[in-house]
């Protein structure tokens, strides 16, 4: 437990300058009402959002059923026992930080908590005698660190405070941050990009080839920092060609790794890189030391802040694809139109959010026209090309154009764009006395049910976006009453199950004499079993009422 002088605090910064609160009560409430121990006046705050209680265990935050959420590092938790360096955010996971220390005291400045860690870190570490001076110099310099590196809110603030604090340590002439890649694998195959660089006078700098790959490299497959005071003296050792090429006197380069729990091992976030063409370094032991607390304090908070910003971009991307599912829906009819003499069932169901699939039913003055189409791919990409072609298609079909027409206008289209996309899809007309005119562009043929059974409807051409000069003629059939067109993408016969075999043209060609396509999909769904599918699914399903 805390002693009365020496309680936890939780620090933060907002647009008024940055703040400190001592946690001096057993028990501190927090939210937007004006009766709070802390007010935080965040719409997404709730009135009583949370509670800090002492316990046995330590210092104790609960979340109060709040609207939208209290977060720890980043994570939406209801109750857990805080550690010193967690950082708190209510209301969001983008909200404004607030960091809880232990045991400081309340009349410290909020970075002098975060001085004091690094302090202790460096009298675990270190064994040799400093002097008052140098205490208080290694103070005053660990105050700064912790004031700037406090007093970021994202990544390129940290990267920058940490940029400043080591360059003036070192006395180098420049400095760079290295994040790893989202997708990079191990360490030993770790993949970094640049994410900010920093000379001594303060001015941005891009990556050039002077820098050290090697270095990079060997502090990353190590997992320790790679250090090199002056190259000329170590010609014969350490100094690789390209570091002796480019006049380079002295490396710092450290890994930046997440501070480990447990049995859990450190995961690899970037690389600090420092050197300098002008001298050699001058660090000694405990300069090495402050260098390397720096970088494990800077390191977490980075961690922080990269969870958060993956989060609210991983949320964001949720959003949009939900937005763009929802406008490639609404794309297709929300109630298929009512006709004297034919009825008409369809249903799509993406393999993703968002599929490449989409048909359409369109009432003509003198027919019915019809469309089902399947773009190459899937997700987002195929999505767009599938909306942009049912607008074409619809806007043709309205106008009166002849389907082969039609389709040799899409091909043009596709054809004349850097799309790398092409379409399969079949184009209709249905007349009040029967007669259907269909033009089949390298799609699944389409069954024509009747009572002795199911017939794939003969006529072909080729795909919509591959060959320029393509031409599409169309075919005919008269449907007696009762008679249907069953329409189908090929996410239906190329269904699988567990041991990879499809559903195939037999199994649709049985399952079409069922009447509701919504038994066909569950004879398709029932198949599949556990497997996920593998390709969109859509039916379209006319019924010719004479």
């Amino acid at each position: 437990m805390a002693s009365s002088t020496h309680r936890p605090v939780l620090t933060y910064s907002n647009t008024e300058g940055s703040h400190s609160f001592p946690l001096n009560r057993h028990t501190v409430t927090i939210g937007r009402h004006a009766d709070q121990d802390l007010v935080l006046a965040d719409t997404f705050v709730s009135r009583r959002h949370a509670v800090i209680r002492e316990t046995s265990a330590g210092y104790e935050i609960e979340d109060l059923d709040s609207s939208h959420g209290t977060y720890l590092n980043g994570t939406r938790i209801q109750s857990v026992v805080l550690r010193s360096g967690d950082v708190l955010q209510f209301g969001s996971p983008g909200a404004m930080k607030i960091r809880f220390h232990a045991f400081a005291s309340n009349t410290e400045p909020f970075h002098l908590a975060i001085a004091s860690d690094l302090l202790t870190t460096l009298g675990q570490i270190s064994t040799r005698e400093r002097t008052p001076a140098q205490e208080m110099g290694q103070l005053n310099f660990l105050l700064n660190a912790a004031r700037k590196l406090n007093a970021g809110s994202a990544t390129q603030d940290i990267l920058h405070a940490l940029l400043q604090i080591s360059i003036q340590l070192t006395n180098v002439e420049r400095g760079f941050a290295f994040l790893l890649d989202p997708d990079s694998g191990a360490a030993h195959h770790a993949s970094l990009h640049l994410a900010l660089g920093l000379s001594s006078t303060g001015e941005f700098l891009h990556e050039d080839s002077t820098i050290s790959r090697s270095a990079i490299q060997q502090a990353v497959e190590s997992s320790s920092k790679f250090t090199i005071s002056d190259t000329w003296a170590a010609m014969q050792a350490a100094a690789s060609d390209s570091i002796l090429a480019n006049s380079i006197r002295c490396i710092y380069c450290i890994p930046l790794r997440r501070r480990a729990t447990g049995s859990e091992v450190p995961q690899l976030l970037g690389v600090l890189y420092l050197d300098s063409r002008a001298s050699a370094g001058r660090l000694d032991t405990l300069d090495h030391e402050l260098l390397d607390a720096i970088s494990t304090e800077a390191a977490n908070l980075l961690n922080n802040a990269l969870l958060v910003e993956n989060e609210l971009k991983a949320r964001k991307a949720a959003e949009e694809l939900a937005i763009a599912a929802r406008i490639h829906a609404g794309l297709m009819p929300a109630n298929l139109p009512s006709i004297q003499y034919a009825s008409l069932q369809a249903r799509t169901i993406p393999c993703r959010d968002i599929g490449g699939d989409f048909y359409d039913a369109i009432p003509l003055p003198d027919s019915l026209g019809l469309v089902i189409a399947d773009v190459s791919g899937k997700g987002v990409p195929a999505s767009i090309v599938a909306a942009t072609l049912q607008g074409i298609i619809h806007a043709q079909m309205l106008t009166g154009q002849p389907l082969a027409e039609i389709a040799a206008l899409v091909n043009r289209f596709l054809t004349a764009r850097s799309l790398e996309k092409y379409a399969t899809l079949v184009l209709m007309k249905l007349y009040p006395d029967g007669l259907l005119e269909y033009i089949n562009c390298g799609h699944i043929p389409p069954l024509h049910i009747t009572a002795t059974g199911a017939q794939p409807l003969p006529e072909s051409n080729l795909v919509v976006g591959l060959i320029a000069e393509a031409s599409y003629s169309s075919g005919q059939i008269r449907l007696a009453p009762n008679e249907r067109i069953l329409l189908s993408t090929d996410g239906i016969v190329e269904a699988e199950n567990g041991v990879e075999e499809q559903f195939g043209d037999a199994r649709f060609h049985s399952a079409a004499h069922l009447e509701r396509i919504d038994a066909i999909l569950h004879l398709v769904f029932e198949f599949q079993g556990s497997s996920p599918a593998q390709d969109d699914c859509t039916l379209l399903d006319v019924r010719y009422l004479g």
